[in-house]
């Protein structure tokens, strides 16, 4: 049972309690309970409105939820042969700057172009991998980078 519900058949009870009652009306502290009374109404219909956006928003955040979820099971699928994480295919290599030791991804599609690239430290402006030959390099090979350089 919602507890709202019981709220307000109390109310209506009271109100009904004082309506029928005409020496309530004569009273000076009938004013007050009537103004308590409509207070109280709205206070319930506010507790009402909130229940009802509480509703909403828990079922907006359970969609989210199974979003989440089937997007997590979409990048982060196992290798059904292995049970590992397929990491090779995600297309990105990881280098250390020689010049600042910090770690940096680099997308091996800029090599695929073909021509001569150097790519640059962001942390320190230091060469970090370089395709001087105009390779394009397969997973696994091994790119000369800026520690090789010196």
């Amino acid at each position: 049972m919602d507890p709202s519900n019981g709220v307000r058949r109390d109310l209506a009870y009271i109100r009904g309690l004082m309506e029928g009652n005409e020496q309530m009306e004569k009273r000076p502290e009938s004013n007050v309970l009537k103004r308590m009374i409509q207070l109280l109404d709205a206070m319930a219909e506010e507790h009402d409105q909130l229940r009802l956006r509480l509703t909403e928003l828990e079922d907006y955040v359970e969609a989210v939820d199974v979003d989440l979820n089937e997007l997590e099971l979409l990048l982060y699928e196992e290798d059904e042969e292995t049970g590992w994480e397929e990491e090779e295919d995600i297309g990105f290599w990881e280098v250390h700057c020689p010049g600042c030791d910090e770690s940096l991804l680099v997308d091996e599609e800029i090599f695929a172009d073909g021509p001569e690239m150097d790519v640059l430290c962001p942390h320190c402006d230091k060469v970090v991998l370089v395709n001087d030959e105009g390779d394009v390099w397969e997973k696994g090979e091994r790119a000369r980078t800026g520690a090789d350089l010196h």
